[in-house]
């Protein structure tokens, strides 16, 4: 995965025109190729072994390039692949909170240690402390190293033939090693502040966000080093470590599971085609289903899988649902609490879907060692001309027996109690049969249009 995949990718999305010769080779044919769509988009950007992460982090980057278009490689700055990035940029999620995006490292706040004017004989003191600091890191006496270290830059002035950069960065090494992260990442930002074109500095500095635990500041500072030192492929084994770290939480998981079903939620919005929710019951568990399909492969790990009903409501149903479901004695089939354990709770509920031009989706998922369905309500961001990316699924015949029955089942389930305006079916992974009832061809008696 690198900003050059998704600058290949984009040329391949963008429209074009192609001639091409006939079958028989007596003509030129010319062959016109639309936008592709958001299924596709998916599916390659996962063959091209990105999550959603990565891919966020790199299209930014992406984005800093200029447009370069040319008749012989076409690229557009409005194709699925951009469209799919202010999706899932635009994503809201009321549980759990979703990371904010790293946007670089602040500016360190620099303590000048150093020496402010050159002594005499300084060079031989540096380069006495730095090899007594080298000596006792290879001896892992790592707290003395940081003495030696510490002395050397006493007497090193900035600028000029001294290296104060290296010396930063080691002693932010043997502070790594002593548990001193804090310490550090201030050490690795000062490295990185005076020499910033020194790639050892963001390894440095990303190896001290990741021990911290601020993982996608740490894949921005691999990220940034990659850049530097394009060649050296121990980059994308640093950033291939740290965004595993990232998509085992929870949150990851939740993106990458929306991530997978997008095409067929905007699908199946863009059927309904009013205000309301969509709300989906994936009978699966979210660990499985939110991991990398192309990790899950390499790392010979079994494929998550689920059976996804979809049904949509208007956002008065959608309530009345919801509270009829949170106040039932016994909840089989629907989640009452969040991700988090925390009971939903209908005022929050309510402020949280507040706005037009989003769809609002809740998810219902298995999460956690209890095996019971959890709640996640998300909103994705509408724009005008999102359609030209969405593949219309194809409609089944209508049903050849009554409706009844299928209704009546959902509402003894509590998925939903109401009526609801479209019902469809997914075998995950697989296509969106979507609508299996859609109450205004099969039924329309039983809701008002």
């Amino acid at each position: 995965m690198s900003v050059a995949d998704l600058r290949r990718l984009v040329q391949r999305a963008t429209p074009r025109v192609e001639d091409v010769r006939s079958p028989d080779r007596t003509d030129i044919i010319r062959r016109q190729h639309e936008h592709l769509p958001l299924r596709e988009i998916v599916d390659a950007l996962d063959a091209l072994e990105f999550s959603p992460g990565s891919f966020l982090r790199l299209f930014r980057e992406f984005q800093k390039e200029p447009v370069v278009s040319t008749p012989e490689e076409p690229m557009s700055d409005d194709t699925a692949v951009h469209q799919l990035f202010r999706l899932l940029e635009g994503l809201q999620v009321l549980c759990p909170t979703m990371p904010a995006p790293a946007n670089g490292s602040a500016s360190p706040e620099v303590t000048s240690e150093w020496a402010v004017s050159p002594e005499p004989g300084w060079q031989e003191a540096a380069a006495a402390a730095k090899s007594k600091g080298a000596e006792c890191f290879k001896q892992k006496d790592f707290a003395a190293a940081i003495e030696h270290y510490t002395a050397a830059i006493k007497v090193t002035p900035s600028g000029g033939e001294g290296e104060l950069h290296t010396l930063f960065s080691n002693r932010s090494a043997a502070r790594l090693q002593v548990g001193a992260a804090e310490a550090a990442l201030s050490d690795a930002r000062t490295c990185v502040q005076l020499a910033p074109t020194w790639p050892k500095g963001r390894f440095r500095e990303g190896s001290c966000l990741r021990q911290l635990g601020r993982l996608e500041e740490a894949a921005t500072a691999f990220l940034a080093g990659q850049q530097l030192e394009p060649e050296n492929k121990d980059w994308a084994k640093e950033a291939e470590k740290t965004d595993k770290l990232i998509c085992a939480q929870t949150s990851s998981q939740v993106l990458q599971i929306v991530y997978q079903l997008l095409p067929d939620i905007l699908a199946a919005w863009q059927r309904v085609g009013e205000d309301g929710v969509l709300q989906l019951q994936v009978n699966g568990d979210l660990a499985e289903l939110g991991a990398c399909k192309w990790r899950a492969i390499r790392e010979g790990v079994k494929l998550g899988k689920a059976q996804i009903r979809y049904a949509f409501l208007r956002r008065n149903e959608y309530m009345a649902n919801l509270a009829g479901n949170l106040q039932s004695s016994s909840p089989e089939g629907f989640a009452t609490a969040d991700l988090e354990g925390r009971p939903l709770k209908i005022p929050e509920i309510t402020k949280f879907m507040e706005g037009s031009a989003k769809a609002v989706i809740h998810l219902d998922i298995k999460s956690g060692k209890d095996g019971k369905f959890k709640g996640i309500l998300l909103t994705l961001p509408l724009e005008d001309g999102l359609k030209r990316f969405i593949t219309k699924p194809k409609d089944p015949d209508p049903p050849k027996g009554s409706v009844d029955s299928v209704l009546k089942l959902q509402r003894n389930s509590g998925f939903p109690k109401s009526y609801p305006r479209y019902l469809g079916f997914q075998m995950f992974p697989g296509d969106l049969n979507f609508p299996v009832i859609d109450l205004l061809r099969d039924a329309p008696g039983s809701i008002e249009s």
